[in-house]
């Protein structure tokens, strides 16, 4: 069995060291860049969607301000001060609350907002209760939107 010898001239150094090089560009591509467009995608779709929430929770703060200029947000710790508006409003207009009773606070279908659900247990006769409910629009601390 004889062993051809190869001549090595410069010009298939030369094809060798491309070919070799273009392998090696293609394994780090496969191996490392690729995997990392993969990442970046994701995480673009992810500021993406986070950069929609944020834009939806700036309309909804500028137009909570925009609607009537003295209505506010109120944080969970003032919810009694709300509960004391509702219910003075209230009595002011012949409703009579006979027992409020605030839940566990729980997160809702849409996920930016908490729910904190109120029993409320009301006496009034029709008109005033249905221009009570009428009305909730007007008081500054909010319940109900």
């Amino acid at each position: 069995m004889k062993i051809a010898n190869i001549e090595l001239t410069k010009e298939r150094i030369i094809m060798l060291a491309a070919a070799g090089a273009a392998i090696l560009v293609l394994l780090v591509y496969l191996v490392v860049y690729a995997p990392l467009i993969r990442q970046l995608k994701k995480k673009h779709a992810e500021c993406k969607a986070t950069e929609s929430e944020t834009l939806y929770a700036c309309h909804i703060v500028e137009s909570a301000g925009k609607a009537g200029g003295v209505r506010m947000l109120i944080a969970e710790k003032d919810v009694s001060l709300a509960i004391n508006e509702l219910t003075n409003y209230g009595k002011d207009i012949g409703v009579n609350f006979v027992s409020i009773l605030p839940k566990d606070i729980v997160r809702g279908k849409d996920a930016r907002y908490n729910v904190l659900p109120i029993e409320m247990e009301i006496e009034a006769p029709d008109e005033r209760f249905s221009a009570f409910l009428g009305s909730l629009d007007e008081l500054e601390k909010v319940l109900i939107k």
